[in-house]
């Protein structure tokens, strides 16, 4: 970083030279003096000495549309450029100060691009405990690879330097302010590495095809990226406003899917065109890209460009219930997802049986030559009597919008921790194989995933309950919380709706009003969580019985995380069930935390209302602790308990270390 700085620190003394040499000269200069004057000028890039973000002064002046030309391809480019800047600083002045881009370390170039990914995951562990996950990282960089490719192209235009700076500038921007945020860095990865792949494809072969006709269609592969930017600036802000930036629930790739087909389409054509002129075959050519459907917003200015955004938001709500539709209608009539999350436990319980027999192989070893005792062992039995009442949820029609619900209840997140809905790097952990549960258990936990769920009174119930040893361990440290984080990142691989909390009390945090222990403020927390990946799972549009259901902003304003405003929690809730996708499975761990006198009562309506529910939740506590509330609400079937105990050589089979049955 040093070297960069000296190199940046160079620049800003040449731009700050040429400024005082261009104010210097007088108007009366000879020829030569005020050619120099101009040049310097131009390069100097009219900057303010005072300002150390004189390169980014372009970003923040309003753009000059009177300039644009009548050429198709610079005119095309030239707007969705100018509606970009404009989004680029509606979007700096929303971003966080974690999130914000230091205009004083970085230009808009694309060796900044470059320096920002090399230099990322340090920057995001000098912000949090954890940086980003490794398969993020080396999407990045992979994405880094393909730099010069855009750098290129984009010079290819008329004005194309601008057009490279306006591109890299918006690229710092929009990185910078996704990195502290690990789903949606990953979303924004793999998007830019599926536009820049073909990208980099069609800058190899224009270099032999720089026809007008090219150049236009490299004009319009330019105005579909300019706009795919300037969308995803738009999701961030208003999920920004909703306060699900971290959500866990939505593919950001998946939701610019379309998007990023026009772009990829784009370059088809180019590459189509070049091959077609090679070898003269216009005709085909030109009917392949007059085949080719446009983005009703490109190059549209003022009222109408107003009315193509409303346009393109009406049709990606209409597109995405499509996709809603199909997805949940291929979850219920085939569980094509939890097949996959089944295969995915018996694979790691075929790894886990490898591993142990390794172990007690070595183990056995160990014993006969009298090395050392033998270790405890984990033994599963089943869990004493419960009760339990299935509570009837009514059915549910006025219209909301996903986004409107998720507006209305943004102001949850205070009553909860983000970081505790999946714990962080589980993808990191599950690759590693940190998980080291024994393959009874895992083959028990694979049975119950895969298993339909049916009534109440059937004999596979849709409520698991692993009950572990008490121990007092990080989440890192705690097998039965690690088991819990690997079921989780297995459902999100396999695309199944999950919610998830790791419960936890915070002995120095402030309680809040009305609230006389820890424990109650645990609880309502996970509580809490669950509310909001309830509304995070909702259809695009949702249609709900007016005189029943309400969720205007009035509503959920109500609601405080105190136990003063319960009963209104409680409708919330029964409101938001019968519209979650069926099969949805719901992972609690650490319920010992907040299992205490006055929240026995609040854990019996829950357990109550995800048991009533069996045909949309499959839920799964792990514990490793004492929880006598869950031993009454439990059945014997439903629980497996893992308690501790000293075994001798001879005795039962020892498989091995960590958790065994």
């Amino acid at each position: 970083m040093e070297g960069i700085q000296d190199v940046r620190e160079s620049r800003r003394l040449v731009k700050t030279y040429s400024w005082e040499v261009a104010e210097r000269l007088p108007n009366g200069s000879d020829k030569h003096s005020n050619i120099l004057s101009q040049v310097l000028h131009d390069s100097a890039g009219e900057p303010d000495p005072k300002s150390l973000a004189s390169p980014w002064r372009k970003f923040f002046e309003p753009a000059d549309l009177s300039v644009v030309s009548s050429s198709p391809a610079t005119r095309i480019v030239a707007v969705e450029a100018a509606k970009l800047r404009e989004k680029w600083v509606l979007f700096r002045r929303s971003c966080s100060k974690d999130d914000t881009l230091d205009l004083e370390s970085f230009d808009p170039t694309v060796e900044s691009v470059f320096d920002l990914i090399t230099n990322l995951n340090t920057t995001v562990q000098s912000k949090r405990k954890t940086g980003l996950s490794g398969k993020i990282t080396l999407t990045f960089h992979k994405f880094c690879d393909k730099l010069d490719s855009h750098s290129h192209l984009l010079k290819i235009l008329p004005e194309g330097n601008e057009y490279v700076s306006i591109f890299a500038g918006t690229l710092n921007a929009i990185i910078s302010a996704s990195v502290n945020h690990e789903r949606v860095a990953e979303g924004l990865a793999t998007a830019l590495v599926a536009i820049s792949d073909n990208v980099a494809e069609c800058q190899a072969e224009l270099q032999l095809f720089q026809t007008e006709a090219m150049i236009e269609k490299v004009g319009d592969l330019y105005a579909h990226v300019f706009i795919f930017l300037s969308s995803y600036m738009d999701w961030m802000m208003r999920k920004r406003a909703t306060r699900l930036l971290d959500s866990f629930n939505e593919n950001l790739f998946r939701k610019f899917e379309l998007d990023i087909q026009k772009i990829n389409e784009r370059s088809a054509a180019i590459r189509n065109l070049v091959a077609q002129s090679s070898r003269a075959e216009l005709r085909e050519t030109r009917l392949h890209v007059e085949s080719l459907a446009r983005d009703f917003r490109v190059g549209q200015e003022g009222e109408a460009r107003h009315r193509a955004e409303m346009e393109y938001f009406a049709a990606r709500i209409e597109r995405e219930l499509a996709m809603t539709r199909q997805q949940r209608k291929q979850l219920e009539e085939e569980g094509r997802q939890v097949k996959e999350l089944s295969a995915q436990l018996t694979r790691l319980l075929q790894e886990r049986a490898m591993e142990r027999v390794e172990d007690e192989r070595a183990v056995r070893t160990k014993a006969l030559r009298g090395t050392s005792p033998l270790p405890r062992r984990l033994a599963v039995k089943r869990s004493p009597r419960p009760s339990a009442q299935m509570v009837y949820v009514t059915g549910p029609l006025s219209q909301w919008t996903s986004d409107d619900v998720s507006l209305n209840s943004a102001h949850l997140e205070d009553f909860f921790y983000r970081d505790r809905v999946r714990l962080p790097n589980a993808d990191d952990w599950l690759s590693a194989g940190i998980a080291t549960a024994p393959s009874e258990l895992i083959q028990r936990l694979a049975e119950w995933t895969s298993s339909p769920a049916r009534g109440q009174e059937s004999s596979t119930s849709n409520i698991l309950w692993i009950d572990g040893p008490p121990i007092e361990a990080d989440d890192l440290d705690n097998e039965i919380s690690l088991l819990a984080a690997t079921v989780v990142s297995m459902a999100d691989r396999s695309s199944v709706p999950v919610m998830s909390y790791f419960c936890e009390l915070r002995r120095h945090e402030a309680l809040r009003p009305c609230l006389e222990s820890q424990e109650m403020q645990g609880f309502l927390a996970m509580v809490y969580s669950l509310l909001r990946q309830m509304i995070e799972s909702l259809m695009p549009v949702i249609e709900v019985d007016s005189g029943e259901a309400d969720f205007s902003a009035d509503r959920f304003a109500t609601l405080d995380g105190t136990t003063k405003t319960w009963d209104e929690v409680v409708g919330v809730f029964k409101d938001l069930v019968p519209l979650c996708p069926s099969r949805m499975f719901v992972v609690i761990d650490g319920m010992h935390w907040v299992d205490e006198r006055d929240t026995e009562i609040y854990i019996e309506w829950l357990v109550d209302l995800l048991r009533g529910n069996c045909n949309k939740f499959k839920v799964l506590f792990t514990t490793s602790g004492r929880v006598p509330t869950l031993r009454k609400l439990i059945r014997p079937e439903e629980a497996l308990l893992v308690e501790a105990v000293d075994t001798v050589l001879g005795g039962r089979d020892y498989l091995g270390p960590g958790l065994s049955l």
